[in-house]
């Protein structure tokens, strides 16, 4: 066998999957600190079956999975798997290969594999067992645990030894039937208990079991005659109750057709109502109709004055608009005639202005002719004097254009300020009608908001009202059925009462002559307890016919009544005399153990209320009577009691003593015994409440009636008022949405007044300052002509020297100059002005266009008006039509709502006579349904009797139990048999049961004893053949292992000695062992004094000396020689070598000695931080190819 692949993925720092091939020899893993080579060391360990966080180097075990590195994420599962090849079949499993897989994950969950098939972790612990490749065995040599052999205690070492000689197994086996022996132990010593406690029960009750089988022949005795009798009582009883039930069907029958009859009535009566309110709802409907018309006619009739006023507003702006129009076009019209006349004027001057130029050109050609630089200069400066003279002529008639633009501007203002004064006046008073008409809206809003709020609380009153009125006739009505019911009830109760029906007919005569011929009765049991609804199912079933006791003052009082019922033939009694009746108590202990269950409800007695006086005898009853939540709560409180106590469940289970159980269904009864006076104590309590509430409702109803009748008028008030408020306001609203149209169409005037006005002001503002600019630009001109005027005279004179000729014709040059200049003037002036008036002429033109289109625009808008005028006009007839219309149709409902009312009270009337006749039927039905609930109550407790006291059926009873003799004589021999048990006295039945199962219970128990003394004698026999067998195989491996020891210490140290010594020989089982050590030229000495290296060779040789005695497949060690020096390490891995030819070694290692020796070389390397990846080298290959290269 030996180790072939271990897979890893997730191991720590082996974040990837890796597959170590591993070949028989030496396989060395090599690599840095911190690479991850002792992972792989403890990834063995662990799937081997390692539990110990601490000993893989973590805190927990999910320590061991992946957790992350700067460029993966973490994992979320580890999972090894390892791989024997077991062809030798060396482990004891039918397969040639075992593959064990182990992985845990993050949440904590462990998996186990053994060949893919899912396994426990013992599985996997029991597999390696004692084959020495075990997770603690000497196969597996972490780091550090070289030392560990040293450093252990004596005791600790000896598990080495035992692991190498196979005898952990009987270790194991061992424990576990020391375990059993003391479970056997336990098991012996409670069965001695038991039939210690069970002596004491067997002979009373052998006593009581006899005794019980007398009774139970007697009870068979009476039972046939019994049984038979209440057959024929219950069939006579049934007879006369069938005669009964016939009558109180015919007046069912009667009832409910009056019933059928009411429920009809007032159907339909519920059906008028429900039209009353339809009606109601439909003229609630037309009233909203109608003043919605209302105030829809109002709101047309608003929107046609306003329309009317807006189109007579229109023609006034289109009459102004046309005078406008007509004011435009003459002006156009004197503008063209005036702009046509400049222009022939200009033309003229123009030609003028071309002729004198001619000339001047004539003349200045015959001047060049003389002195050329005077005649230039004065030429230069006479013509920039003619520049200067046009320039001062334009301006002038510039200011003179910008003066009449301004007197234009002053005139307009004047106009416009007159016609904001005359709309600000307007404004003034149409905003003082404005806060008029919002203040008188405003006060009638206040007087609608006030009447609707009135009208709405008080719809809200009529149907709160409607509703209550509606919910107490149906209270009365339920009231008065639950107060017929209760009567009928009550009257039949207190009738039972009074009869005594459902006790016996001896305890019913002798309650009925109590007081006069009998005295000294208290009464029945069942009349002098209190007890609460929860309970009495409990009590009545614990006290069975014990109910029907009699209560007496003492015992001559008992034995006066025993002889009335004699001399009256009226049957039995039981009677508890007080002055000598014992009470039955648990014992203090025994009700603090059960007050300590939870299905403990309390004792029987403590459940109930009666007089002081009788507290002797119902404790007698009641006192040790254990009542419980549940049948299995009445289980537990049997078993923790002894089986010694009665105890019933709420349910009226039993539990009885000994353990026999009874329960099952029971048929409800109509009336109890116990519960007779509460039910009919709390029918009063009814009774009286109900019968007040009922006068408080029908009071209440009453006022109830008249205040919704006159809410309903005082709502109709209401509405009328709504309406006109509602017509007012709408009336108030249509005149204040004219005065705010009115009031929109001055503030429009006024805004375009305003606006008009503004730039009025900012045009003169603009003219002013281009006066200003002008004058400035005048004043320069006017002194640069004087200095032009003042050069030109210098030049003159310069020239005067020069010939006449050259005078005169310089003369006529400059006179023609001086008209050239004065016409290019007059010219420039005429084209300025010309110019001006066509701009004058567009812009009257574009005011026209203007005011052209606004009249077209207005005509239109007149024209839409009048098409919304006729859509109002037909809307307000329409919206007229309609609001005549819901008048008519409201009158029409008024009237149906009258008459509808009046049908209304009169289906009242005649639900109120059915409810009389009603009355009078149940009155006569409820005498009748207590006459046959006496029969039921009487057939009841006659089938009750029978199926209680004898578990049949009425027809089993029949069929079974015919009656052979006369009725009376049956009644007798009944009497006879009764008093027959009655002298048996207190007979416990489960005594049978409880005798067989004890002593059944005893003869098992006693072979239980046997089997259990010769089973600890069997285990004590196998635990010593057990501690033999290990003896001698620790005694035969350790004194082999010390042998090789020696001899191995010798070789790998070259001399010295060493031994290994049990610190108890005379104990093989438990002795621990103890190692000696002295290395060549050294005393003998504790191993705690050696160095390092030499404890480490110390407990390498004893590693080998225990491969030599039990060789193991493979032997995984983890830098055991890390502590040697390099000659240590030489012979240490020769050792390596020498024993690979039979155990495969893995070794974990820095030494290169040890590399050497190695057939296959494994590198873990962390190329990516923090995971760590694998390279192998196969060296025989490796040396092969190094020889053939």
């Amino acid at each position: 066998m030996f180790l072939k692949q271990l897979e890893v993925i997730g191991f720590k720092s082996f974040a990837n999957k890796i597959a170590i091939e591993f070949v028989p020899g030496v396989t060395a893993v090599v690599g840095p600190n911190g690479s991850g080579k002792s992972n792989i060391t403890e990834a063995i360990r662990w799937v081997l079956g390692e539990q110990s966080a601490k000993s893989l180097r973590g805190s927990k075990m999910e320590d061991i999975i992946f957790a992350g590195s700067d460029s993966k994420k973490s994992l979320n599962m580890a999972e090894v798997t390892l791989t024997l090849d077991n062809n030798d079949q060396y482990l004891s499993y039918d397969y040639s290969e075992i593959s064990i897989t182990r992985r845990v994950f993050r949440s904590g969950d462990s998996e186990f594999f053994i060949n893919g098939q899912s396994c426990r972790l013992k599985d996997i612990v029991n597999l390696f067992m004692d084959s020495g490749l075990g997770r603690e065995a000497y196969s597996v040599i972490g780091q550090g645990k070289i030392d560990e052999i040293l450093n252990s205690k004596a005791e600790d070492r000896r598990r080495i030894f035992e692991e190498a000689a196979g005898v952990l197994k009987y270790k194991l086996r061992k424990q576990a039937a020391e375990k059993k022996l003391t479970e056997s132990e336990d098991d012996l010593n409670r069965v001695e208990d038991i039939l210690h406690e069970l002596e004491d029960q067997i002979d009373p009750l052998e006593e009581q079991a006899s005794i019980a089988k007398d009774y139970l022949e007697k009870k068979e005795d009476l039972k046939k005659i019994e049984v038979a009798l209440l057959a024929h009582d219950i069939e006579d009883t049934h007879r006369k109750w069938e005669q009964k039930k016939a009558s109180v069907a015919r007046l069912d029958q009667q009832k409910s057709q009056h019933l059928r009859l009411m429920e009809e009535q007032d159907k339909h009566y519920q059906d008028e109502r429900s039209k009353l309110d339809h009606l109601d709802h439909e003229i609630e409907e037309i009233q909203q109709g109608l003043l919605v018309s209302s105030r829809y006619l109002e709101k047309f009739e608003g929107q046609k004055n306003v329309l009317h006023e807006r189109q007579k507003h229109a023609k006034e702006n289109a009459g102004e608009m046309k005078e406008r129009i007509d004011r435009l076009k003459r002006k156009q019209k004197q503008n063209e005639d005036a702009l046509n006349s400049e222009l022939t004027i200009l033309e003229e001057e123009k030609l003028t202005l071309e002729k004198l130029k001619n000339d001047l050109k004539k003349k200045t050609k015959e001047f060049t002719f003389y002195d050329q630089d005077l005649d230039v200069i004065i030429e230069q400066l006479k013509s920039e004097y003619i520049d200067v003279l046009n320039k001062q002529a334009s301006l002038r008639n510039e200011q003179r254009y910008v003066t009449e633009q301004l007197n234009q501007l002053d005139q307009r203002t004047s106009r416009s300020k007159s016609s904001s004064d005359d709309v600000l006046q307007s404004l003034k008073k149409i905003e003082l009608l404005q806060v008029q008409a919002e203040k008188e809206i405003k006060d009638k809003q206040k007087e609608y908001k006030t009447t609707k709020q009135q009208f709405t609380e008080l719809q809200q009153t009529v149907k709160s009202e409607k509703e209550a009125y509606a919910k107490q006739a149906d209270a009365i009505n339920k009231i008065r059925q639950f107060i017929q019911q209760a009567e009928s009830r009550h009257d039949m109760l207190q009738s039972m009462s009074q009869d005594f029906a459902g006790f016996y007919q001896g305890v019913k005569q002798v309650l009925k002559a109590r007081g006069h011929r009998l005295h000294g009765i208290h009464g029945a049991v069942a009349e002098l307890l209190q007890v609460e609804k929860r309970y009495e199912k409990a009590i009545e079933t614990a006290l069975g016919g014990q109910a029907q006791h009699i209560v007496t003052q003492d015992e001559a009082s008992a034995r006066a009544a025993i002889q009335f019922l004699k001399k009256q033939q009226a049957g039995r009694a039981t009677f508890l005399p007080l002055s000598v009746i014992k009470s039955k108590q648990l014992r203090a202990h025994d009700i603090e153990r059960l007050k300590s269950h939870p299905s403990f409800v309390g004792i029987a007695n403590e459940l109930v209320q009666y007089k002081g006086v009788y507290q002797p005898a119902i404790e007698h009853l009641l006192g040790n009577i254990i009542i419980a939540e549940h049948l299995k709560g009445a289980n537990d409180l049997a078993k923790l009691m002894q089986y010694r106590f009665r105890i019933v469940t709420l349910d009226g289970d039993v539990v009885s003593p000994g353990g026999a159980m009874s329960g099952g269904s029971q048929r409800e009864r109509q009336v109890s015994l116990i519960g007779r006076n509460r039910e009919i104590s709390q029918l009063k309590i009814q009774l009286k409440e109900m019968k007040g509430k009922k006068v408080e409702l029908e009071e209440s109803f009453t006022t109830l009636k008249t205040s919704f009748v006159d809410h309903e008028m005082q709502l109709e008030s209401y509405r009328d008022q709504l309406q006109q408020r509602m017509i007012e306001k709408e009336h108030l609203e249509s005149r204040l949405r004219e005065i705010e149209i009115k009031k929109a169409n001055i503030q429009d005037k006024h805004q375009n007044i305003t606006r008009e006005h503004r730039d009025f002001q900012e045009e003169k503002k603009a003219l002013h300052k281009r006066m200003d600019k002008l004058k400035k630009e005048q004043s320069v001109y006017d002194q640069k002509v004087l200095d032009l005027q003042n050069e030109i005279n210098e030049s003159t004179e310069k020239k005067k020297t020069q010939d006449l000729s050259k005078d005169e014709l310089q003369e006529e040059i400059t006179t023609l100059k001086i008209h050239v200049a004065k016409q290019q003037q007059m010219v420039t002036h005429l084209e300025d002005k010309t110019k001006e008036m066509k701009e004058q002429l567009d812009t009257l033109t574009s005011e026209l266009m203007e005011a052209t289109d606004s009249v077209q625009a207005l005509h239109e808008h007149v024209s839409l008006h009048l098409m919304d005028q006729e859509t109002i006009n037909e809307k307000i007839k329409e919206t007229r039509e309609e609001k005549e219309k819901l008048t008519v149709e409201l009158e029409k409902k008024k009237g149906a709502r009258q008459h509808l009312q009046q049908d209304l009270n009169l289906n009242e009337q005649k639900l109120k006579s059915i409810q009389h006749n009603l009355d009078t039927i149940s009155e006569e039905l409820r005498q009748e349904d207590i006459k046959l609930e006496r029969l039921d109550i009487q057939l009841d407790n006659l089938i009750d009797a029978l199926r209680e006291d004898y578990e049949l059926s009425f027809e089993s009873a029949k069929e079974n139990y015919p009656l052979t003799i006369e009725a009376d004589e049956a009644r007798t021999k009944v009497k006879l048999i009764k008093k027959a048990i009655a002298e048996l006295g207190v007979v416990n039945l489960g005594a049978i049961e409880e005798y067989e199962r004890v002593s059944s219970r005893w003869n098992f128990l006693t072979n239980q004893r046997d089997d259990l003394l010769k089973a600890r004698e069997t285990l004590i026999g196998v635990m010593d053949e057990m501690d033999e067998e290990v003896t001698k195989r620790f005694s035969e491996t350790f004194y082999k292992v010390r042998d090789e020891f020696k001899e191995v210490f010798k070789s790998l140290f070259g001399g010295g000695e060493a031994d290994l010594k049990l610190l108890d020989p005379n104990d093989l089982l438990y002795s621990g062992v103890d190692i000696l050590a002295q290395p060549p030229g050294k005393k003998l000495q504790n191993l705690s004094l050696l160095s390092g290296g030499e404890r480490a060779l110390t407990a390498i040789a004893l590693l080998f000396a225990i491969l030599k005695v039990r060789p193991v497949p493979f032997c995984v060690l983890d830098e055991v020689e890390a502590a040697l020096d390099d000659a240590n390490v030489d012979r240490y891995a020769d050792f390596l070598k020498t024993f690979s030819q039979e155990t495969q070694f893995i070794v974990v290692t820095h030494r290169k000695g040890t590399m050497e020796k190695a057939d296959v070389l494994y590198g873990v390397t962390m190329q990516e931080s923090g995971v760590s990846n694998l390279v192998s080298v196969r060296l025989e290959e490796t040396s092969e190819l190094l020889a053939t290269s």
